[in-house]
């Protein structure tokens, strides 16, 4: 499979949106993932948006393909990326992943390459302390009976040796707290296919379910990321009474992943010890994913008309970017 090229010095134009929320003073950058149609081909990119100036520069392009999640080490210098390359006649489209130096011209480094056709590697996300990435992966011929969705399995794998290591069954979404120390993820339950949100060790070990309580639970979770203080999660949900349906780029792709990403949702929030959730926004979106601000004060997120950012609680939602084409992924560098 062809690999991609990136380069810190962009080939491509550097576009400016006008900066409407400079009384937020914000600063560092976004880099994000963008998909667009050209004429009947798909492109993929990678861009960065400086929040001070308002440029859009064009880090990667590359057409035919898609790039499902992308992730930024913690010195800003590598990002590691879920990527599935341009279609070959007769040839597998697999979710492999990859490392690509910001700071040079070179190509993408395979990480981990599916074994067959039907094994794919997703949702990659590197620990704080640079040490560890965490990844899902799945089987699209493995299912459970009754269950439209693959058995996903969570894993990480060490930066220095390579060695990979299982560490949850029937788990997605992994994030990881400030200090490393701990990690959330979203964990299917076999028999009902239900998500619930677990907290555990960064290791994997002592996982504990997060019990949701009072009148709205929602039924379907994604995105999960650890509060600053580490003290609660945030969360993407639908409203209870909402069902699944994949977006346009996904039936696209073939990506069959049935959850609370592909319908209107909203952020929610709820300790780490349980209980009843707080919704923060009332958008009805799809793709929700959220990064917190270096200084974390703030959160950016995607959805389904762009980028936006809020404060903890949710308050002084603002849109960064205007753009139904964003989707993925969002990392605020300093």
């Amino acid at each position: 499979n062809p690999t991609p090229v990136i380069s810190s010095t962009s080939s491509f134009p550097v576009a400016q949106v006008p900066v409407t929320w400079s009384h937020l003073n914000l600063t560092g950058k976004l880099l994000y993932l963008n998909s667009a149609m050209e004429g009947d081909q798909l492109t993929s990119t990678i861009q960065m948006l400086d929040l001070v100036t308002g440029d859009v520069a064009t880090i990667f392009s590359i057409p035919t393909s898609w790039v499902y999640y992308a992730t930024l080490s913690p010195d800003a210098k590598i990002l590691a990326m879920s990527y599935v390359p341009p279609r070959q006649p007769n040839a597998p489209s697999n979710r492999s992943l990859y490392l690509l130096p910001l700071d040079i011209s070179t190509e993408a480094q395979p990480l981990l390459t599916p074994p067959t056709s039907d094994d794919h590697y997703t949702q990659i996300e590197w620990a704080p302390d640079g040490n560890h990435l965490y990844y899902v992966h799945y089987n699209s011929q493995v299912r459970l009976e009754g269950q439209l969705d693959p058995v996903y399995g969570l894993f990480r794998i060490n930066y220095t040796d390579g060695h990979p290591e299982k560490i949850a069954d029937y788990a997605f979404w992994p994030r990881i707290s400030s200090d490393s120390s701990r990690l959330v993820f979203i964990h299917v339950e076999p028999e009902t296919g239900r998500n619930e949100l677990f907290v555990a060790n960064a290791d994997g070990s002592n996982a504990q379910r997060i019990a949701l309580s009072g009148p709205q639970v929602p039924e379907i979770l994604d995105a999960p990321i650890f509060s600053p203080d580490g003290q609660s999660i945030l969360f993407s949900a639908p409203e209870p009474s909402q069902s699944s349906q994949p977006n346009f780029f996904e039936r696209l792709m073939g990506i069959q992943v049935a959850k609370a990403h592909d319908v209107p949702s909203d952020w929610w929030s709820v300790a780490v010890t349980g209980g009843v959730p707080t919704r923060l926004t009332n958008l009805q979106t799809i793709n929700l994913f959220a990064s917190l601000s270096p200084d974390q004060q703030h959160i950016a997120s995607l959805s389904g008309e762009g980028i936006f950012v809020m404060d903890l609680d949710g308050s002084n939602l603002t849109q960064l970017v205007s753009d139904p084409g964003v989707h993925g992924t969002v990392s605020w560098l300093p």
